[in-house]
C-alpha cells in the first residue's frame, strides 16, 4: 500500500494535505481569524471536528517525525499538490523565450540531460542549434538568479523539470529525508551545519536577509551551547549589534509592493513576484527581539545600550505600521488568486511582527550588568527554552523544528512558505 494512503484514526497522510491546503486556502480568503467557520465546515464534511483533527494529525505528525523516510514522502507530497495548486492559477510562462530558448525547452533539456543523454542529441530534438542552447541556458540562469523564488518562471521551471526527469521523485524524496535525519541527530531542530565564521562574514551585508540569517544561526548557535567560549559570545555579540541596525534602519533597499505605484491587478507577475521578495525582507528583523530582551533581562547591557535597543524596537514598530497599513489597503483591489495569497501573508505577518514588537517592549525587563549575580543567561535560556517545548508540544497539528528544516530545502522550501506554515 501507498504509505500515503495507509489510514490511521481513519485519515491519511494525503487527507491530511487536502486538509492542511484547505486551510491555507481558507485563510487567504478569510484572513484571522475569519476563516474559522469556514474551516469548521469543511472539517465536518469530511466528518471532523476541530478537536478530532489536531488528534488525527497531531498522531501522523509523530509518524512522520520519528520516520523521516514517511516524513519526507509527505512533504514532498504537500508540496507538490500546493504547486499544483498555485500553476493553475497562475499564468502559463513555459511559452517565454531567452535566447530563443523556451522554458519549456531549458526545463525539459536540462532535466533528460541528468540521464546521461548527449546534450546534443537532446537539443536538436527540440529543433535547436548549440548556439541557441548555449546563449538561452546563460539567459535563462542569470533571469533565475534575479527574480524570486515564488515568480511564476521558477514554480513552472520545477513542475516542467519534475516531468522529464525520470528520477527527480526518489531524489527529492532523498534529500529531505536526509534534512530530516540530521536535524534528529542534531536534536536541535535546525539539521544545519554552522560555522561561526560564514554568520560573521555576512553581518553588514547589502541584503537584509542574509543578514538576518547569519544573525538568526549566530544566535541558534549560542542557543545550542551549554557553555559557550569566548569566541562565540564574542561574534554573538556581533550579532545582536547586528540585530540592532536591522531593527533601527530595517531593509532600504527594498521598496516592495507598497511602492509599486500601480493597481496590483496592473502589475506584471514578474515584477510583483519581485516586489513581494522585497516586502518580506521589511520583515526579517523580529528574530532578534527574544535574544535582545535576554540580553538586557540577563545583566548584559549597560543602560545606555538597554535604552538604545527599545529605542530600536519603537524604531521598527513606526516604521512598519504604515506599511503594514498600505499592504491591507491593497487586498480588496486584487482578483489575481496567487497575488492574494502574497497579499494575505503579507498582511499576516506584518500583523504578528507589530504584536510581537510591541509585546516585547510591554514586558520589557532589564538587569543591571552591576547587580549581584542570580540565574545566569545560559541557565535562563535553558529553562525558557525547556517552556517554550513544553508549550509546543501540548498544541494541536505544531510542525515545529521539521518545517523550519524543510523550509531550508529547495522546491519544497518555496512552496511550504506560500503554505503560510
Amino acid at each position: 500500500m501507498d504509505p500515503l494512503e495507509e489510514k490511521r484514526n481513519g485519515y491519511s497522510l494525503a487527507d491530511c494535505a487536502e486538509i492542511m491546503n484547505m486551510h491555507s486556502d481558507l485563510t487567504t480568503q478569510y484572513g484571522e481569524p475569519g476563516f474559522k467557520p469556514h474551516f469548521q465546515q469543511f472539517l465536518r464534511s469530511k466528518g471532523l471536528t476541530e478537536n478530532q483533527w489536531a488528534v488525527v494529525w497531531n498522531e501522523w505528525h509523530e509518524a512522520t517525525t520519528r520516520d523521516p523516510a514517511l516524513g519526507a514522502k509527505f512533504h514532498t507530497y504537500m508540496a507538490q499538490v500546493r504547486q499544483r495548486q498555485l500553476i493553475a492559477k497562475q499564468p502559463d510562462v513555459t511559452g517565454e523565450t531567452l535566447g530563443g530558448l523556451s522554458l519549456a525547452q531549458y526545463a525539459k533539456i536540462s532535466a533528460q540531460s541528468q540521464t546521461g543523454a548527449a546534450i546534443e542529441g537532446l537539443v536538436a530534438g527540440e529543433g535547436l542549434t548549440m548556439d541557441q542552447w548555449l546563449a538561452g541556458q546563460t539567459a535563462w540562469g542569470q533571469k533565475m538568479g534575479q527574480i524570486s523564488p515564488t515568480d511564476p518562471i521558477m514554480l513552472q521551471y520545477s513542475q516542467e523539470y519534475q516531468k522529464w526527469a525520470p528520477n527527480h521523485q526518489a531524489m527529492m524524496e532523498a534529500s529531505t529525508e536526509a534534512a530530516l535525519s540530521e536535524g534528529m541527530e542534531n536534536g536541535v531542530g535546525v539539521g544545519t551545519r554552522f560555522r561561526i565564521e560564514e554568520a560573521e562574514a555576512h553581518f553588514g551585508h547589502s541584503d537584509i536577509r542574509v543578514r538576518s540569517s547569519a544573525t538568526r544561526s549566530m544566535i541558534h548557535e549560542w542557543e545550542r551551547q551549554e557553555n559557550p567560549d569566548a569566541r562565540v559570545l564574542e561574534v554573538t555579540k556581533m550579532a545582536y549589534d547586528e540585530g540592532l541596525r536591522m531593527l533601527r534602519d530595517g531593509a532600504p533597499n527594498a521598496p516592495g509592493v507598497v511602492s509599486l505605484g500601480a493597481p496590483p491587478e496592473s502589475i506584471d507577475i514578474h515584477a510583483w513576484s519581485k516586489a513581494v521578495a522585497e516586502e518580506e525582507a521589511q520583515l526579517e528583523l523580529t528574530v532578534v527581539l527574544d535574544p535582545m530582551k535576554d540580553l538586557a533581562s540577563g545583566g548584559y547591557m549597560s543602560a545606555a545600550q538597554n535604552e538604545e535597543t527599545k529605542a530600536a524596537v519603537q524604531a521598527a514598530i513606526t516604521r512598519l505600521e504604515p506599511r503594514g497599513a498600505k499592504v491591507n489597503e491593497l487586498f480588496p483591489q486584487i482578483q489575481d488568486q496567487l497575488k492574494q495569497v502574497n497579499v494575505r501573508t503579507l498582511m499576516d505577518s506584518y500583523r504578528e511582527a507589530l504584536e510581537e514588537l510591541k509585546e516585547a517592549l510591554d514586558d520589557w525587563e532589564w538587569k543591571d550588568p552591576n547587580a549581584e549575580p542570580e540565574e545566569s543567561l545560559s541557565d535562563r535560556m535553558a529553562r525558557e527554552r525547556a517552556e517554550r517545548e513544553a508549550t509546543r508540544d501540548n498544541t494541536p497539528a505544531n510542525t515545529g523544528g521539521i518545517l523550519g528544516i524543510l523550509k531550508s530545502l529547495p522546491i519544497i522550501g518555496n512552496i511550504l512558505r506560500l503554505l503560510g506554515l
